[in-house]
């Protein structure tokens, strides 16, 4: 096989891992060092040659090819079998609407989250349940940091150059779950997003870190969601995206009712939403909304269908997360 990428030799593993952080070249962490024979492994994996062109990123003209695909995927620990996630995701934040390229130089700091949704997340065992944004499994761990890591080698999203992040959070090391849709009584996330039931997807969003919301001792939709609702206004007006992860524990109270996920969605956007004078008074040194807006009322995101609305974590405990995402962005899903 016919690589294109530059060889390197090194005395051993020590030295390799010291290139490979003093060339700015890994997230920080510690990598798998990419040989011929394991990115050999990852390309026959998805039956790709090295040139093959994956996806176009428009902006700064990169240009995804298979082998620098598998280089990262093996330098952040994948199995081969992870591989057609990965050049699936990749597709995702390639497309303009995910707009790679601003959400790679932010101040904001979001990362990439990629939900996968489908067989294929029990095929390589994904986790799905118990310390669901956590360590823990592999799967999750290292296709998350794939992204990452080829954010910083293929885009050249380094900290302190083209990223600007300023707080940035640790989702920018890896940011990866499979969806439960076994506990959720509403669709998958594939078949919401027009997919077929047998698919698998991947759906990638540009994600701020997350906020643990409880819901103890509250059994119906109208308490749960009014307390989800009230936690994303701490995301703040004008958003573009909001997911929100419900614990099979909320979701069993859920079930009872005959509430759709749209019922959901609709109510937590009215109930994150207020008037133009409430965003007003709460920032409270600026205004910013004009006094012909000041009685408007004003939403986190968009509109409900802005609400993305995944089953997930361990069975044990009324939790649930609320995850803004960056203005400007749309998620992208493409099938596995």
């Amino acid at each position: 096989m016919k690589f294109l990428s530059k060889r390197f030799e090194f005395s051993g593993i020590e030295e390799a891992q010291e290139y490979y952080f003093s060339e700015g070249l890994t997230d920080g962490l510690p990598v798998v060092i990419p040989t011929e024979s394991n990115v050999a492994d990852m390309l026959a994996a998805v039956e790709l040659l090295p040139g093959d062109l994956i996806a176009d990123e428009k902006v700064r003209g990169k240009r995804f090819v298979a082998e620098t695909i598998a280089i990262n995927a093996v330098m952040a620990g994948c199995k081969p079998e992870y591989m057609p996630i990965v050049i699936a995701a990749v597709k995702a934040i390639s497309a303009s609407s995910f707009n790679f390229h601003a959400n790679s130089t932010s101040t904001n700091g979001v990362g990439i989250l990629a939900v996968v949704s489908g067989k294929i997340s029990e095929a390589v065992e994904m986790n799905s349940g118990t310390v669901l944004f956590g360590h823990g499994n592999r799967a999750n761990a290292t296709i998350g940091r794939a992204l990452g890591l080829i954010k910083i080698n293929a885009y050249g999203s380094r900290p302190h150059e083209m990223d600007k992040s300023t707080l940035g959070h640790p989702g920018k090391y890896t940011f990866c779950f499979a969806e439960n849709e076994d506990v959720s009584p509403w669709e998958p996330l594939r078949v919401e997003k027009g997919f077929s039931e047998t698919s698998s997807t991947v759906t990638a969003f540009a994600a701020s870190g997350p906020l643990q919301v409880t819901t103890s001792n509250y059994r119906e939709p109208e308490e749960i969601f009014t307390i989800i609702g009230d936690a994303a206004k701490a995301l703040g007006p004008g958003g573009t995206e909001m997911v929100v992860v419900l614990s099979p524990e909320i979701l069993q109270h859920i079930a009872r009712s005959n509430w759709t996920k749209y019922d959901a969605q609709e109510f937590i956007f009215r109930q994150s939403g207020r008037s133009g004078g409430d965003w007003n008074s709460t920032y409270r040194t600026e205004a910013l909304f004009p006094d012909d807006r000041t009685n408007e009322r004003i939403h986190v995101v968009k509109d409900a269908e802005s609400i993305t609305i995944l089953a997930g974590g361990g069975i044990a405990g009324p939790f649930a997360s609320v995850i803004g995402c960056w203005g400007g962005v749309s998620s992208v899903t493409k099938e596995i």
